[in-house]
């Protein structure tokens, strides 16, 4: 019977890790344009504004 509740309490566990929101999208700088992007598109880009929920970086 022990061994039954570890494993449900580890699945309870697990189901509840893989509950996960979605990524926020931000608005990057660079040195002559701007980038939304979910990740910083490499060096030399700034964050500027956000958390977005749409990938246009609009509400």
């Amino acid at each position: 019977m022990p061994a039954r509740l570890a494993i449900a309490l580890l699945l309870i566990t697990c189901s509840a890790l893989a509950m996960a929101a979605p990524a926020h999208y931000w608005l990057w700088q660079g040195k002559d344009k701007t980038f939304c992007a979910q990740t910083s598109p490499g060096k030399g880009w700034t964050r500027i504004a956000g958390p977005y929920v749409r990938s246009d970086c609009s509400n």
